[in-house]
């Protein structure tokens, strides 16, 4: 168990680094996290994945600069992108859900690429369910900055999707080659 507590703290840290590869965008920034997110839950399951994105999303609210940009700080609460952090914590644990078969065995684990692949497309789907709501949110009701459902996803979907699912499908082919060598190595449960 401390193993996957330290991995957790591992994988926080990598999200992090992820957000300081990225590409200043208005509201936005394109950010390499999205990828560590997914490797996350892959590896680590749905209780330790969705940790190391709760430890990363606490580090940068007390202060710490680990968001995409180097911000850190409670106001980041506030910003248009906080729906994504969230959506994060979402990803990581559906696609340990899926890719571990559940919390009580119930489901098939992922075996192939093209499953891996579906696991995390279903991952990233459910974080935009969780970052649009709250982008439409912010902006309209905290920023006072008026956006029609429409504006929301020209701004925050259609330029992220063809990225993300990108990154899904390169975690979908990395998890594919490594997670096997994890099992067999008694790094991860078979």
């Amino acid at each position: 168990m401390f193993k996957f507590f330290l991995l957790s703290a591992f994988f926080a840290v990598l999200t992090a680094v992820g957000g300081i590869l990225s590409i200043p965008m208005p509201l936005i920034p394109f950010t390499m996290q999205f990828f560590f997110v997914l490797m996350s839950g892959l590896l680590l399951g749905p209780k330790y994945g969705p940790l190391s994105q709760i430890l990363y999303i606490t580090m940068g609210l007390i202060g710490l600069p680990v968001f995409a940009g180097g911000m850190g700080g409670l106001q980041r609460i506030f910003s248009p992108s906080f729906g994504f952090l969230l959506g994060f914590i979402a990803a990581s644990w559906l696609t340990g859900l899926l890719c571990f078969g559940g919390f009580f065995g119930e489901l098939p684990k992922a075996k192939t690429f093209f499953q891996y692949s579906l696991v995390c497309l279903a991952a990233t789907a459910l974080m935009y369910v969780v970052a649009l709501p709250c982008f439409y949110l912010n902006m309209n009701y905290l920023t006072n900055t008026p956006v029609s459902l429409e504006k929301t996803f020209q701004i925050a979907f259609l330029p992220f999707v063809v990225p993300d699912t990108i990154k899904a499908v390169a975690a979908g082919a990395l998890a594919y080659r490594t997670i096997p060598l994890l099992r067999e190595g008694g790094m991860l449960p078979k």
